[in-house]
């Protein structure tokens, strides 16, 4: 009998130590368990659903950034001040084209007649010429499309003065008189000149900088700028950009020497002018 006992005992305490060996089962397994196959169907359409949705949000980013390096001289966005301009420049005329025009170039410029959004306002010095290239796009972009993309950035409008095409020809961006909105804190004193092309990749053709030179010799004419490094600059000298793309960049120490040229040979040609005048009046 003692040894029944016994066994008894022993056989429940081996039980007793299975039972709690066992591995532990969570709650929420648990509850997984005993899902309805409705609630197990429900869970998966949810995180279905939960990666499409992170599915569509990386399609819409890869979109947004698609735009932007598609958008003509947008990549200038850091670069200008536009929006609202005109609210915080008390002192500065407001732009009239019939007392406020600056003197003609004596070029051939394509007049594009732009509508801006908010009152452009007279620069008060311009002692400044700046080169910038558009960037992206490369290849040739017209000032209507650079207007366009700064009008959807909310701009008053296009921020450079002018705009020289691939094939040389010169576009009116903002009147030559105005404020320009292309040079970050450097607005009020510059007149700022597209050349249109990514210069990163690509090289001005002699068109466009034939058409370069002859617009900053008659705007150093008009102002009074004596060229050189500190008057006739590229967009990254005066912010943190890579514009006017090194190709383009590298060439501005020859641009300057045939400015300074041109306007020498203009000052020879007005001297003998003078001097042709004067000998035609004392001859007898």
């Amino acid at each position: 009998m003692k040894s029944f006992m016994k066994f008894v005992f022993v056989l429940t305490a081996a039980v007793a130590v299975s039972a709690f060996s066992l591995p532990s089962v969570s709650a929420s397994e648990q509850a997984e368990a005993v899902q309805s196959p409705n609630q197990t169907a429900a869970v998966q359409n949810a995180s279905s659903k939960e990666q499409v949705k992170k599915v569509k949000q990386k399609k819409t980013k890869k979109s947004k950034k698609k735009a932007a390096q598609v958008r003509p001289a947008s990549t200038e966005k850091a670069d200008t001040y536009q929006k609202g301009q005109a609210a915080h420049d008390d002192g500065l005329s407001v732009y009239n084209p019939e007392k406020d025009a600056a003197p003609s170039e004596g070029l051939v410029i394509e007049e594009t007649n732009f509508h801006f959004t908010e009152p452009l306002l007279v620069r008060p010095k311009t002692d400044m010429i700046v080169i910038h290239h558009v960037g992206i796009p490369d290849g040739d972009t017209p000032a209507s499309a650079i207007h366009r993309a700064h009008l959807a950035n909310g701009w008053a409008g296009i921020g450079y003065h002018y705009v020289i095409r691939k094939n040389g020809v010169i576009e009116r961006g903002r009147p030559l008189a105005v404020v320009g909105a292309h040079a970050y804190g450097e607005n009020y004193h510059t007149v700022g000149i597209n050349v249109t092309g990514n210069f990163d990749k690509e090289v001005p053709t002699d068109a466009q900088m034939k058409s370069l030179t002859e617009l900053v010799t008659a705007l150093c004419r008009i102002y009074h700028i004596d060229p050189g490094p500190a008057t006739i600059v590229g967009h990254r000298d005066v912010n943190s950009t890579d514009c006017p793309g090194k190709n383009l960049y590298r060439l501005l120490p020859q641009l300057r020497d045939d400015v300074e040229l041109n306007l020498y040979a203009e000052k020879l040609k007005g001297i003998h002018l003078l001097k042709l005048k004067k000998y035609e009046t004392e001859k007898p």
